[in-house]
């Protein structure tokens, strides 16, 4: 059974996170042993283990953006908005609910006076142009 988008990206950083540590592990363990043997010195194998350790860190931030990017990629292939697009809309919303609430405040136009013809909308006081003029 597949699972989410997001569980696959989570078992992948937990793997990650997995892998670092057992690498600080091993990495720890054949530095103690060349310590023991007298091959380094223990300040130097404090160096050694943590310029490895950088190095991978180094590694996972370029893996890291390369699934970033991944994902980027097929959420804007499968149609998907960037939180760009989203901001965007929500901003538009944003206004068009303000215009609504100045439109619904508007006092509403005062009839006509009795006798006279409402004028159509959007024509106001205009005098009439005849056709074709």
């Amino acid at each position: 059974m597949r699972g989410t988008v997001g569980e696959t990206l989570e078992r992948l950083i937990l793997l990650q996170i997995g892998a670092a540590a057992a690498t600080r592990d091993r990495v720890q363990e054949i530095v103690d042993s060349l310590i023991e043997q007298g091959r380094v010195e223990r300040e130097e194998g404090r160096t050694v283990v943590n310029d490895v350790m950088n190095r991978a860190r180094e590694r996972s931030t370029g893996a890291r953006s390369l699934v970033d990017a991944s994902v980027q990629q097929g959420l804007r292939r499968g149609g998907f908005p960037t939180r760009e697009d989203y901001e965007d809309l929500l901003f538009r919303i944003e206004q068009l609910e303000h215009r609504v609430r100045m439109l619904e405040d508007r006092p509403a136009a005062p009839p006509p006076p009795a006798g006279e013809p409402e004028a159509p909308p959007g024509r106001g006081d205009a005098p009439e142009t005849p056709p074709g003029l």
